[in-house]
């Protein structure tokens, strides 16, 4: 009996994001020209959860969807209509999408909304560049990732308090941030650590608007992080360049008619509760479909209210009312929030779940930060907000390089 040699085949998953990875890896086997252009299509799958669907939605979309060749997981009880609403999983090559898109786009149901929404989806993941419009300059948040340097002027901040309370030694700090990478200078008057009391308007404007002032005349970019209509009001006023509110303009009414009027970009920050009471409550039964769902929200709130749609950041709050697990969850799939539009701002710098992740010795908040800044970057994020300036920007500079290899031309849409 002869014995014959089995040979072990080569065979390797790619991934293939871009237009460029898909024409180059069939042309490497061969593939006719045409043929690259028809297949090219067929090779971007796509997994989309549509959530708020009635019945009669769902399941003309499941059969469209099933018709072009994809698939939709409804809830169990669409179909006998026994539920009165149902969420869907819409798993589809890009081509199938495109079908499915054009058979809602003429159904009745509401269902043309539905492919509008869909439609707009996969647009808003395909975009991989953003253009911050401030008062009185721009940010390309694209290729390069910006850097948001922390300056707090509060006593009791967890990580920096009290270092900086003097207006002279926090301009100094800001200078330093400048020269080592900074796009803008974050100032806070107000602690946001878990437990932090709230602060009078009083204190807090003579905390911020001398420091604002200062680094305003010296020509440095400066967000004001508020929560108060009043104490944004008269930073802008101060030169202030941009609003970032980690209650995404929930805990003052009067917010929006301020950054409406002063046209400027403004941070939507994911939180449960308050500072005071945000870490009493960390458990959620989906926590990216909450975080999703309230960023929508705030910013069809904010656009309603006259604030320019391009002028809007999103934040899931990392830290903000969630456990370890929660914050590292929201790290791993912070892609998703890409198909929101916006331009994602991440602020792990120091957190308590990263001490909580690698132990509390010196060395861990800053390392365990700059691996959170990477994995971030790749997965999405284009700001980032740091304590530590200098290390944020090579870790950054870095990780655009791969992810920018990963996404040149971009994505097939």
């Amino acid at each position: 009996m002869t014995a014959f040699k089995v040979m072990r085949l080569p065979v390797r998953a790619i991934e293939i994001s871009t237009v460029k990875r898909a024409s180059s890896e069939m042309d490497r086997i061969g593939v006719d020209p045409a043929g690259i252009r028809i297949m090219a299509p067929k090779q971007f799958h796509y997994n989309l959860k549509v959530e708020g669907l009635t019945p009669a939605q769902a399941n003309v979309l499941k059969q469209e969807i099933l018709s072009a060749g994809g698939e939709a997981a409804i809830a169990k009880g669409a179909a006998s209509c026994s539920v009165p609403y149902t969420g869907a999983i819409v798993s589809g090559t890009l081509k199938q999408l495109r079908i499915l898109i054009d058979k809602l786009g003429v159904q009745s149901f509401g269902l043309p909304e539905v492919a509008l929404s869909i439609s707009e989806a996969l647009q808003n993941a395909s975009r991989h560049s953003f253009t911050i419009k401030g008062r009185s300059r721009v940010w390309s948040a694209g290729r390069r990732t910006l850097i948001m340097g922390i300056l707090n002027v509060t006593p009791d901040s967890f990580y920096d308090g009290g270092r900086y309370m003097e207006e002279s030694r926090a301009v100094e700090r800001a200078l330093e941030m400048a020269e080592e990478g900074a796009d803008w200078i974050d100032v806070g008057g107000e602690s946001t650590r878990p437990g932090a009391q709230p602060v009078q308007e009083a204190e807090e404007l003579k905390r911020v608007i001398p420091v604002v002032e200062a680094l305003s005349k010296k020509g440095i970019a400066v967000s004001i992080d508020t929560t108060k209509a009043a104490v944004a009001k008269e930073a802008l006023k101060s030169g202030a360049e941009i609003v970032n509110d980690v209650s995404a303009m929930t805990m003052d009414s009067a917010m929006e008619s301020v950054c409406a009027e002063f046209r400027c970009p403004v941070v939507l920050m994911h939180m449960r509760g308050t500072p005071e009471t945000m870490q009493l409550d960390t458990g959620y039964t989906d926590l990216m479909g909450e975080v999703f769902g309230y960023l929508l929200e705030r910013l069809d709130s904010a656009v309603k209210a006259g604030i320019d749609p391009e002028s809007l950041i999103i934040d899931p709050g990392i830290g903000f009312g969630k456990s370890r697990e929660g914050s590292i969850e929201l790290i791993s799939n912070l892609s998703e929030l890409r198909t929101l539009g916006k331009p994602i701002l991440v602020g792990p710098s120091r957190k308590t779940f990263i001490g909580k992740t690698l132990g509390e010795d010196g060395d861990a908040g800053l390392t365990g930060t700059l691996a959170v800044l990477a994995l971030a970057v790749r997965n999405g994020a284009r700001i980032l907000r740091v304590h530590d300036v200098r290390e944020a920007r090579r870790v950054a500079a870095m990780a655009d390089e791969i992810r920018n290899a990963a996404l040149e031309e971009g994505p097939l849409t």
